[in-house]
């Protein structure tokens, strides 16, 4: 069967033709041509079944891809051995014919799932069973045999790319929690204006009042701190691609979810601010600034923990550029 190689081998005497030589820019090559064929693909499936759209999966691949280039060099627990890292036509064919398939299957069965996507019903979970689906057709490009080598050697990519997939889209997941979270939130914020505006009141509801002598504050679920979640995610995002040889993974996962804890404990600092200002004498002032304040509020917010955590999160003995592709 005719091969497609990423890398010739330098002297075809000297090693069988289907291998290619040991070293990190045959494999990091490999690696990174896999992902970028899987992202094209995924974004051709959700293009051709718009039954599969998520951005999860989309921004899960691509973080993967860009955090593999950054890395540029093998792992070196797989750099002293030869790979059988090929793209043959046989393996091309069965992941394009997979794609196909899955879309033709979801283009048939979306007037039957359609009416129950997003719902927490069998047929629900279904639909993200289907899009979650678009993932397995990679596996048929990697060498089995070295599946799980490849897998343990760019781990720390690949939960990276885990907490893009879990984290990107936190809408959701503030939309189920909200009933609870919301009240929690409600009784924080007035636990702590109380401290500074007397004659407050709350009020309790899906949508939280505090009530008070000037001006009266209702948390609705936009209020929840989601926009906060999504910059800060954003901008750590930036940083962790711009850093990722010089990053202490460890450390930097956990900065990462202490990071969503701080936005969630300003978000409360904020709404308090909010009672405590508008029944202070400025209530026309936090009438007319508190939706564009947030987005001000919330960077301040991050660029402060950024400043105090950045040099923690750094790993100071790996401080060397590596090859790019």
């Amino acid at each position: 069967m005719d091969k497609v190689f990423t890398e010739s081998p330098p002297d075809a005497g000297l090693l069988p033709r289907k291998f290619i030589p040991s070293g990190s820019v045959a494999i990091h090559r490999f690696f990174f041509l896999v992902l970028a064929l899987t992202l094209s693909a995924i974004a051709a499936d959700q293009f051709a079944a718009p039954i599969l759209r998520t951005t999860s999966p989309l921004w899960a691949t691509a973080a993967c891809l860009l955090l593999v280039w950054r890395r540029g060099k093998l792992p070196s627990v797989l750099a002293d051995r030869p790979f059988e890292l090929t793209l043959s036509i046989g393996r091309l064919a069965v992941f394009f014919t997979a794609h196909f398939v899955l879309i033709q299957l979801a283009r048939m069965m979306t007037s039957t799932l359609q009416p129950v996507a997003g719902t927490h019903t069998a047929g629900g979970i279904l639909v993200a069973v289907c899009k979650l689906s678009v993932f397995l057709p990679t596996l048929v490009l990697f060498p089995l045999s070295l599946l799980n080598e490849l897998v343990a050697a760019y781990k720390y990519e690949g939960m990276a790319a885990l907490v893009v997939f879990i984290t990107f889209s936190p809408g959701r997941a503030m939309e189920a929690v909200w009933p609870w979270y919301g009240q929690l939130l409600g009784r924080f914020v007035y636990a702590l204006a109380q401290l500074f505006v007397a004659g407050l009141g709350y009020v309790k509801d899906l949508t939280p009042t505090i009530t008070g002598p000037d001006l009266d504050i209702t948390i609705i679920q936009s209020c929840s701190g989601i926009t906060g979640f999504e910059l800060f995610g954003y901008l750590f995002g930036v940083v962790t691609i711009l850093d990722w040889n010089r990053l202490s993974k460890g450390r930097a996962l956990f900065a990462y979810f202490a990071g969503l804890f701080a936005v969630l404990v300003g978000n409360t600092i904020r709404i308090a601010s909010f009672v405590i200002f508008g029944n202070r004498g400025f209530a026309r002032f936090v009438l007319n600034f508190h939706v564009s304040a947030g987005w001000i509020f919330f960077s301040l917010v991050f660029l402060v923990y950024l400043s105090l955590t950045y040099g923690w999160i750094l790993d100071k003995g790996n401080s060397a550029p590596a090859p790019r592709v």
